[in-house]
């Protein structure tokens, strides 16, 4: 449940009293904007070797600038190498974090999580570096996908190098996003667009052909990227050795200074009583901090910040110190700051009815008089619903929906298929009611919250909401024949929700092992997974119900009900156009087996029965074909699946051989 929310409990509030206070006198301070240092990312692409040890020996002088080191032994994890394996562990035992390059465009998600795994088995680096990230709408999906298998498997820091300016959509698909790959230094102005809604710690750059490292520019780009790599180095390979002037960067980044200042947020009453443990939230574009007052925050001077203060029981913000009367305020310091909201107390007024008289009427019966609402009021309130995994940190949105319900009743009042942002706001609530909200990721409920809407005057039309996940759960379907034994390569596997949505797809390896699923925690007792394999078009078997515990991985062993070879004798009748049985007698006719794709496996010659065998077929989806050796002439086709539970198939020759036109055929086939 929401531990901050005030009309709760009153124990809360003497507690967020005492850590504010606490806070307070301590100089504690909020620092979620992305200020650490910057530091340098460097496209280690050389053998180890010299240019290594020179950058554990920059780590080594300067300890506190962070390094990530992209290894990249061969466009990729190339074949196993002992000298990456002892390089790598010489770089990481520095303090340097070290991931893998992986190229990406045009290049499937199997190729890329093998590449994830031989980086993981052979170098146990930190995580990967995306290169050729995509940067254009519908491709999100793919590198969030990416990320979430690298961070299931240990490699828990991503990096994607679209090298030039991408599209927010795309931020949380990894951890950090190389916005510059280009000769000569990106502009400040380029990273001051949309990018200042986030935080620096999602971005980057990569330049190179720079003559020497500014002092001015890197101190005013620390503000803005998380790491930076500026080179002599020039094309045709410019990673090919370290910067001329690396010392000098490093140097630079060490000495940065954020340049940031310090807003303290207090709340007193009109008398000037401080008032500790007021609710309080400062957002900056979509990152949000929160707190209690008396609350200080570091902010990055000239940008914007909108801080809001709740009411709380009697207490109404009356005005703040710059005479504003919105319980929000915007705010754009250039040094340190401080802000005091004034509260004033709401009282009941008793109505004099002896004060009371009509105009222009005689008062002839006493009135109970009841004071009209205030018009100015809202009917309709709204929630701003924050959704954070339990570490606290704010969810990416994918697979994330919300269903409200209303009161006691059990009809979903309002669905909502996706949330757009987060924090998100449900808009156009009546007042007076209590909702009901549950939060879904993958189509499984993973929390439910609880929250009043109410029209008493004292700004209760709006409330802010924590809603929760818990973290995924993995699972890796096994899936064997009915012996249990025999593993099924190359199906097709489905991971489907109760509501038959489907999260995930792979295929099958030698092994019967598709990769291993992350996905939302089976919390709710009617909330399962269902796995669907399927051969070819229509052997399909599902196995179910699967539930997924909170941080788990499981492995799931299928059984299907298909033998892994049909050892009965497979026979096929073929007809001639009267419907009579061909013969050997009188016919020089085969019956050919192809499989799904056309390619034949093998011949059988009719019999004097008028009859073609086949045995020791594994199951799966086959055509069979009429043919005439003789001339090579094709008469029929039938397509057929043979999954052991029927032996016996038949084929008509038809009146005209079979001709084929694009995707039409003719003759005559039955299976």
């Amino acid at each position: 449940m929401n531990r901050f929310l005030f009309y709760k409990k009153t124990s809360i509030l003497a507690f967020a009293v005492l850590v504010s206070v606490l806070c307070w006198s301590l100089g504690c301070s909020q620092n979620v904007y992305g200020l650490s240092k910057t530091g340098l990312i460097v496209p280690l692409y050389t053998y180890p070797g010299n240019d290594w040890d020179v950058l554990v020996h920059e780590k080594t002088s300067h300890p506190s600038v962070p390094i990530i080191a992209i290894i990249n032994p061969d466009s990729g994890p190339g074949t196993k190498d002992a000298n990456y394996l002892y390089g790598t562990q010489k770089l990481q035992s520095s303090g340097i974090k070290v991931i893998g390059y992986v190229y990406t465009a045009n290049v499937g998600y199997h190729a890329i999580t093998n590449y994830i795994d031989d980086y993981k088995n052979w170098y146990h680096v930190d995580g990967i570096f995306f290169d050729q990230m995509s940067n254009v709408k519908g491709n999100e999906t793919f590198y969030a996908s990416l990320t979430n298998y690298s961070k299931s498997v240990g490699l828990n820091f991503t990096v994607g190098n679209p090298g030039i300016d991408t599209l927010p959509s795309y931020i949380g698909t990894v951890n950090n996003m190389v916005l510059y790959d280009n000769p000569s230094l990106p502009s400040v102005s380029s990273f001051e667009g949309w990018h200042k809604n986030f935080t620096k710690s999602n971005f980057s750059f990569i330049a190179y052909s720079v003559d020497a490292a500014d002092k001015a520019y890197v101190e005013n780009m620390s503000k803005l990227v998380q790491y930076m790599y500026i080179s002599n180095s020039t094309l045709p390979n410019p990673f090919n050795s370290l910067p001329g002037y690396l010392d000098t960067l490093m140097h630079l980044l060490d000495v940065q200074t954020n340049n940031t200042v310090l807003v303290t947020v207090n709340a007193a009453s009109v008398t000037g009583k401080p008032l500790p443990g007021l609710w309080t939230v400062v957002t900056f574009g979509k990152n949000s901090s929160t707190g209690f007052t008396p609350f200080t925050f570091s902010a990055i001077p000239g940008n914007n910040y909108t801080v809001t203060l709740s009411n709380f029981q009697n207490y109404t913000l009356d005005h703040w110190n710059d005479g504003t009367k919105s319980n929000s305020r915007t705010i754009t310091p250039q040094g340190n700051l401080t802000m005091t909201a004034y509260y004033g107390t709401s009282h009941v007024v008793p109505v004099n009815k002896t004060s009371l008289s009509v105009t222009k009427k005689p008062v002839t019966q006493s009135y109970n008089y009841v004071a009209p609402k205030s018009t100015h009021l809202p009917q309709t309130g709204s929630v701003s619903a924050t959704v954070s995994y339990a570490a606290g940190d704010r969810a990416y949105t994918y697979g994330v929906s919300l269903k409200i319900y209303q009161d006691s009743s059990q009809s979903i009042y309002r669905s909502i298929d996706s949330i757009s942002s987060n924090p998100f706001d449900i808009d156009s609530l009546p007042l007076g009611h209590t909702y009901k909200i549950e939060v879904y990721a993958n189509g499984m409920c993973a929390d439910t919250e609880y929250v009043r809407l109410d029209d008493t005057g004292q700004n209760t039309a709006h409330k802010n909401l924590a809603l929760h996940l818990f973290p995924p759960g993995g699972m890796r379907p096994n899936v064997f024949y009915n012996d249990g034994l025999t593993p099924v390569d190359n199906s097709i596997v489905y991971i489907k929700d109760q509501d038959n949505k489907t999260w995930g797809m792979d295929f099958t390896d030698v092994n019967g092992q598709t990769l291993r699923f992350w996905l939302e925690p089976t919390m709710v007792n009617n909330d399962h997974y269902t796995i669907d394999v399927k051969i070819g078009q229509h052997m399909s078997y599902s196995y179910w119900p699967v539930l997924l515990p909170s941080g788990v991985a499981r492995e799931i062993k299928i059984i299907t009900p298909w033998p892994p070879m049909v050892n009965s004798l497979i026979t096929v009748k073929a007809y001639d156009e009267q419907s009579k049985l061909l013969s050997a007698k009188n016919s020089s006719f085969a019956v050919d087996l192809l499989d799904n794709n056309n390619n034949l496996i093998s011949e059988s010659k009719i019999n004097y029965h008028g009859e073609a065998d086949f045995s020791n077929l594994k199951v799966g989806d086959y055509v069979f074909c009429l043919v005439d050796p003789s001339n090579g002439m094709k008469w029929s086709e039938s397509k057929v699946t043979i999954d052991g539970t029927k032996t016996s198939f038949s084929i008509s020759k038809g009146h005209t051989p079979l001709t084929i036109s694009g995707n039409q055929t003719s003759g005559v086939a039955t299976s």
